[in-house]
């Protein structure tokens, strides 16, 4: 016996509002990432650092840095305590930093404040993608899954937009770009509390009465859940026993090299179109062009995900990556930057939006999948948030890396270190990956567990 009113329900308007309003930490991340990149062109830069590679490198990544530590932590709480409390108090959390950081005053203020709200972010992570998982029927899990990454380049499309739009007001128009993040938060936040607490954590809680009341609620129909019990007093040992290592060691190594590629280019995309000849404003405008063609590289994920599966769609995007990465570091390696839009402007841009389009169909898709997939309910959260923590120790190399790389070697060195990069988590996809698609939670689980059983009893 599974849940499967869950998993064989149909999908109804409930179900698009626990995914709407998960996804919308996705869309505040990715507009809050996005709009730091354009905050760095008009802020003060003796004031708040930014007249060093390092001082630039290290307001990009605070809140990358705190999402490290976030995720995991949060995760962990998450899967002991539930999904619901933590699913509220980390965006209220991030409104209030929102604010705060629109009126720092130096290098280390701004840092703090980043670095707290990127706790926040964090934990968004690890639990918007668990619920949509544990409420979602089997037919749309994938497709529900990958509207997180849609909804993170929406956020990044709206603040390249907003920002070209408020560059105009000069020097302090950074503020107002900080402050427009809090309009969309406070909404989530108000409608979140309409939100149950999802089943599969109540039934292993031993919950079993709230837990039918939810399917039944989201459903109108129950399964016998008391004989689904099944609690863990410590997620994260279980996470790193033996039985869980394949699919953390892919897991990990998928998500950081994915990241570690990702912000490396797209924190910088501005600064990128700068090097190779564009004035500011076009530059700005050229990412927000970048971040539609990921958002139509979500789309084609969601079309996708459920016929070609998981593994494959990795697969393509990771492959898209190496080649058009690759391509882009021998071009600039034989064309000098400055001149570089000027004789081959055409093929440099159609490179940079194949690697915006493949990156969203691929790893920038499956890494809300996977996780969630793979692990079960009493460590999902956690698993989430694992996958996280390491994917931003990769965002992290690569946002303070790229300015290294390119002051001290030239702007191609650092493209050909992301292609290869891309290259060591196309073999982990190829060699490590799982296929999920059509099966429930419990399944792969039980898939996974199995495997480890085989393996034992063929020792013996």
């Amino acid at each position: 016996m599974g849940y499967n009113a869950l998993d064989n329900a149909k999908m109804n308007s409930l179900h698009k509002k626990i995914t709407a309003l998960s996804v919308g930490g996705t869309f505040l991340d990715g507009y809050d990432i996005s709009i730091i990149s354009v905050a760095l062109i008009v802020m003060s830069k003796p004031v708040y650092g930014l007249n060093t590679d390092f001082g630039k490198a290290m307001i990009a990544a605070s809140t990358v840095i705190g999402m490290l530590f976030g995720a995991i932590i949060f995760g962990y709480i998450t899967d002991l305590y539930g999904r619901r409390t933590m699913y509220m108090y980390d965006m209220a959390l991030f409104i209030v930093l929102t604010a705060a950081e629109a009126f720092s005053w130096n290098f280390a203020s701004l840092f703090i404040l980043r670095f707290i709200l990127g706790l926040g972010l964090g934990a968004d992570y690890a639990i918007g993608a668990t619920i949509i998982g544990e409420f979602s029927p089997v037919k749309y899990r994938g497709k529900l899954l990958v509207t997180n990454v849609l909804s993170w380049f929406l956020g990044a499309a709206v603040a390249s937009i907003s920002g070209f739009l408020l560059l105009p007001l000069g020097n302090q128009s950074w503020r107002y770009m900080f402050l427009l993040g809090i309009i969309p938060a406070v909404i989530i936040l108000i409608l979140r509390r309409d939100v149950p607490e999802s089943a599969r954590w109540l039934t292993n809680k031993g919950k079993t009465k709230e837990a039918a009341d939810v399917e039944r609620e989201l459903t109108g129909t129950t399964d016998n859940l008391a004989i689904i019990k099944r609690d863990n007093k410590n997620p994260l040992k279980e996470l790193l026993s033996r039985k869980y290592l394949k699919s953390l060691l892919f897991v990990g190594i998928f998500w950081f090299t994915f990241d570690a590629s990702f912000y490396g280019i797209s924190i910088f995309s501005p600064t990128i179109l700068e090097l190779l000849g564009l004035k500011a404003r076009m530059a700005i405008l050229g990412s927000a062009v970048f971040d539609m063609f990921a958002i139509l590289g979500s789309v084609i994920a969601i079309l996708l995900i459920d016929r070609i599966g998981r593994k494959g769609i990795t697969i393509i995007g990771f492959s898209g990556m190496v080649v058009s990465l690759a391509a882009l570091g021998i071009i600039t390696f034989y064309v000098p930057n400055k001149s570089a839009f000027i004789t081959d402007g055409a093929l440099i841009f159609a490179m940079f939006l194949i690697f915006y389009v493949t990156e969203a169909i691929g790893p920038g898709s499956t890494d809300f999948v996977y996780p969630i997939e793979l692990f079960p309910t009493e460590d999902r959260a956690t698993a989430q948030g694992f996958g996280t923590s390491v994917s931003r120790v990769g965002a992290i190399l690569g946002i303070t890396t790229f300015p290294f790389i390119v002051t001290i070697y030239g702007f191609s060195t650092s493209l050909f270190f992301f292609t290869g990069l891309s290259v060591i988590g196309l073999l982990a996809t190829v060699f490590l990956a799982t296929e999920t698609k059509g099966k429930t939670l419990e399944e792969i689980n039980e898939i996974e567990e199995g495997k480890i059983k085989t393996a034992k009893s063929g020792a013996k």
